[in-house]
């Protein structure tokens, strides 16, 4: 699913567009390499970071009892307003 997400975009597009003009093999496999592990890593990080923060916050049980009801309706609200739109 997040590949077919990252696909979609336009900003991807515009990220690859200088692998996609070069006439130097090397060079693409280089950037493409460096754009994935690039990628990479910052999705790692941000993980990372929100991790540490969500482990320092207080956790009501009410709070954590109620969370999956709520990012599933969330989601389904979201997604059935992407297929209206």
């Amino acid at each position: 699913m997040g590949l077919i997400h990252g696909l979609t975009g336009a900003a991807a597009v515009l990220m690859l567009l200088p692998a996609a003009v070069s006439d130097s093999v090397a060079w693409q496999a280089l950037f493409l390499g460096g754009f994935v592990f690039g990628s990479t890593v910052a999705m790692a990080a941000l993980t990372a970071a929100l991790s540490a923060s969500s482990r320092a916050m207080p956790k009501p049980g009410v709070l954590l009892r109620n969370v999956p009801a709520v990012a599933s309706f969330g989601s389904v609200m979201l997604g059935g307003w992407w297929v209206v739109a």
